[in-house]
């Protein structure tokens, strides 16, 4: 290779990557290494991203309790929830230009200081007239949710080899999932609806404290070991993304190409139904359970828990799937169907009032619903390459944040005026709609494309230092 070529290719000292076989002679390599830190760093992100994912549903599935507590509308107590997907379209933009300049390590670390300090600021809260101050923490926690959505992706596209992506980006879906589906489980097990307002007090505190000092320890421990990246790229698509940055850097070019990609723009949409009705079940939940069982908050939580419980087990396999099959679209349409047949379960068990039934539904529904997330980031990244995942996966969850605030939105009314049975006839339309979508997108895999076509070697252990 003449040197000119390898000057054009190397960052400082290390080798980021030689070349590929698009740019030049068959005979050329590129440089990977896939090292073992990278399951310290995916540790670190799934610790960090079910703290921050946790809080979104604290106040909303205990909702009864906190509107009696601090003498608020449910629909305020809603709004603890809608917060999150409220922030996440206003300030997704600003978010990812940041990311991208700051890197990966100082936008965890941003995140996981955002997370930290809004759960402190809760702690503050815990008396019946602070319902503002809660929201401000609460609010503040959403901001750092901003942060963490997107990183699953790039996470796994910075640190893990070409046959293990899909999986580690499952893994790194897990993280939110688990928060989400422990904090189904703890607040209605912590906070009992006592009689008396500051027995109730009591135990929202604990609640509060218990979540400050994890996300206290999450801080310490990625200022102290979450590293941006490693000296030579992992798998071949990350090494040539690296190699083309001049032609997706920037912010307003990849901006124009993911919204002009017919492709991405249908799997917006599809996945932004699939999870807006997922964050519209976490918000409403409780109400929505409530009115056919009496008193059963303990229940609402335990339903809550195995919808998105059970996801996690769903996102990866999925992600196991298509790292062993590459088959993208086979899979999302199989998957994205039998969540239409589990909110169709669902919807049936909750009107008919068996409550068995309903535990069985929240099981087959979450597990493919929830289990859903890890497709759609994988989906969008092979859309899109060579852009950061990070860009498509902030505009991909753009949509469902829109329409899980628009269906809250207009579902609380239909609850509050018609009943829940129009709740759940939209909820199956909607995901029909979506099902529909997904078939018509094409099957696109440009990642994949690029990996094939790329000829590359893995580096000796003695070629390069070790990391600690």
């Amino acid at each position: 290779m003449e040197k000119e070529d390898l000057s054009v290719l190397t960052k400082g000292n290390n080798v980021i990557i030689l070349s590929s076989h698009e740019k030049s002679d068959s005979n050329s390599k590129i440089v990977t290494k896939v090292y073992k830190r990278r399951w310290l760093n995916l540790g670190l992100y799934v610790f960090y991203s079910s703290l921050v994912a946790s809080q979104w549903v604290e106040y909303s599935i205990i909702a009864n309790i906190v509107a009696r507590y601090y003498n608020v509308s449910l629909r305020a107590v809603d709004w603890t929830s809608m917060i999150y997907m409220l922030f996440y379209v206003v300030f997704i933009f600003p978010i990812s230009y940041l990311s991208e300049r700051i890197g990966l390590r100082h936008t965890i670390i941003l995140g996981s200081f955002l997370c930290c300090f809004g759960a402190w600021i809760k702690t503050l809260s815990v008396t019946p007239d602070r319902f503002p101050v809660t929201f401000a923490g609460q609010s503040i926690v959403a901001l750092s949710l901003v942060i963490m959505l997107p990183m699953p992706g790039r996470v796994s596209a910075n640190w893990f080899g070409s046959d293990e992506l899909s999986t580690a980006t499952s893994l790194g879906i897990f993280g939110p999932q688990f928060g989400i589906s422990m904090m189904f489980f703890l607040p209605p097990f912590i906070v009992k609806n006592h009689e008396d307002v500051y027995d109730i007090g009591v135990d929202l505190s604990l609640l509060f404290w218990g979540v400050a000092l994890a996300s206290s320890l999450n801080l310490v421990l990625v200022i102290l070991f979450f590293k941006d990246e490693p000296k030579l790229p992992p798998n071949e698509t990350r090494a040539l993304q690296k190699m083309n940055l001049n032609q997706v850097e920037g912010f307003i070019g990849p901006m124009k190409q993911l919204f002009t990609n017919k492709s991405f723009l249908i799997l917006c949409n599809s996945y932004g139904l699939n999870v807006g009705i997922l964050n519209v079940l976490g918000t409403l939940l409780s109400q929505l359970f409530l009115i056919h069982f009496a008193n059963a908050e303990k229940d609402a939580g335990m339903i809550g828990l195995l919808i998105i419980f059970t996801g996690m087990f769903g996102s990866i396999m999925f992600g196991i799937i298509l790292d062993k099959t590459r088959k993208f679209k086979e899979t999302a349409v199989t998957v994205y169907f039998l969540t239409l047949c589990g909110q169709i379960l669902f919807s049936v068990a909750i009107l008919m009032e068996v409550k068995w039934m309903v535990y069985v539904a929240a099981i087959f529904l979450g597990f493919f619903m929830s289990g859903y997330l890890a497709l759609g980031y994988e989906l969008a990244a092979e859309y899109t390459y060579p852009i950061s995942e990070s860009h498509s996966a902030g505009i991909l969850n753009i949509t469902n944040n829109i329409y899980g605030i628009v269906l809250v939105i207009i579902l609380e009314v239909v609850l509050e005026h018609y009943g829940d049975f129009p709740v759940h006839i939209i909820f199956c339309v909607a995901l029909l709609i979506g099902l529909i979508m997904t078939i018509m997108t094409k099957d696109e895999q440009r990642r994949q494309d690029t990996r094939k076509s790329a000829v590359y070697q893995d580096v000796p252990q003695e070629d390069v230092e070790k990391e600690n």
